[in-house]
């Protein structure tokens, strides 16, 4: 890194030219993302998560019921939980206020304040850019530095993102998307803010706007989070004297190995379009909907949780494991004998409700795995 003209802990005035881009299949789990955005404390999570072992209820449902979550924060950080899993998607949700530099790396929860005012005391010495002079420390890596740096530059740019306010105040059940296209209309060739269109027009709450707003700064940073800890990771290699004299002795080891488990979602709709007949028939067939990679070492098998959010419906369906499960409309686990690397297709039948509508919906079930311990 190089050049000492340009501090970067002010914003850039045009996205770089070099984006980072990577792809790793990795899901975000949802209690990740809400410890992250600050919705839950960790210790929260691990009540909630002990709870669950006994419960076999959906996290999201455990710590609503507890009174530690608010619906609509759940429903907004459901809908982002699949935007989060690679760390290109994680820099496409960047959305919000464009941060400076320092105060983006401060809610990434990677730095302190006192290491951002070190930092640039001296900056005031040698020139550097604040962003070198963080990689220069060892607090960062270069890669990890461009990562925030993309970040930093998709904010406030005029680019489609999932924690954009009109998304989020949908998945909060505060407006519908009929009215987010009437307030983008009014918005053009207006300098009043979305939320105050929204307002002036009746279609939500002064309140509303803020709940939204503080959802927003919260995911933002769990976005920047998620990116932050896909970044490969370089590890050292030490050198070895080969003329050092080798003492080789017998060493009994144990070791646990511990329970992991792993999914891949190889193909699945991002879109459901249900139809009139749809509706009058009762209930839409998905032939394969889902077509996932599962991995998993624990012989006692894994968990596979559905969770859902956007079309409603009384039940789903869900066959693919040799036999047909029954979920209600806020989803739920099934537990199956599977170890090793397999892949499965999933089936769904979504029955509706008298509340289903005909049109074209998010995909409505996102999926997670853990191993049974």
């Amino acid at each position: 890194m190089t050049g000492k003209n340009k501090n970067r802990d002010q914003a850039p005035d045009q996205e770089q030219k070099n984006p980072v881009r990577y792809a790793l299949p990795v899901k975000r789990p949802l209690g990740t993302i809400l410890v992250d955005g600050k919705f839950i404390k960790p210790e929260t999570l691990d009540a909630a998560l002990d709870q669950q072992k006994q419960t076999r209820d959906l996290l999201g449902n455990i710590l609503v019921n507890m009174g530690m979550l608010d619906p609509a924060d759940l429903n907004a950080a459901l809908m982002v939980q699949r935007d989060f899993s690679t760390i290109e998607d994680a820099i496409n949700a960047a959305a919000g206020v464009r941060m400076m530099l320092g105060e983006l790396l401060l809610a990434s929860s990677r730095i302190t304040r006192d290491q951002i005012e070190k930092a640039l005391e001296e900056q005031k010495r040698t020139g550097e850019k604040i962003g070198e002079i963080l990689v220069r420390l060892g607090l960062f890596s270069s890669t990890e530095m461009d990562i925030a740096l993309s970040f930093q530059s998709r904010q406030n740019a005029g680019y489609a993102s999932c924690l954009s306010l009109g998304e989020l105040l949908i998945a909060a059940g505060y407006i519908t998307h009929d009215d987010l296209e009437d307030a983008l209309e009014r918005q053009k060739g207006s300098n009043k803010k979305l939320g105050e269109i929204l307002v002036d027009a009746g279609r939500c709450k002064p309140h509303h706007v803020e709940h939204g707003l503080r959802m927003q700064k919260q995911l933002v940073a769990a976005a920047l989070i998620a990116a932050l800890s896909l970044a490969p990771v370089k590890e050292a290699v030490s050198s070895v004297n080969p003329s050092s004299t080798a003492m080789t002795t017998n060493i009994k080891v144990t070791a646990t190995v511990l329970a992991r488990a792993s999914m891949h979602v190889l193909r699945q709709p991002n879109e459901i379009v249900v139809t009139d007949a749809d509706i009058k028939r009762g209930y839409l067939d998905i032939s394969a909907g889902s077509l996932v990679e599962i991995k998993n070492n624990s012989r006692a098998g894994v968990d596979l949780t559905f969770e859902t959010h956007g079309l409603p419906f009384s039940e789903v369906l869900v066959s693919g494991f040799g036999r047909e499960v029954a979920l209600g409309p806020n989803g739920g686990i099934i537990t199956h004998q599977l170890l090793g690397a397999n892949i499965i297709a999933f089936s769904y039948r979504f029955v509706f409700d008298r509340n289903s509508r005909a049109g074209t919906y998010a995909w409505p079930l996102v999926l997670s795995v853990s191993p049974v311990e």
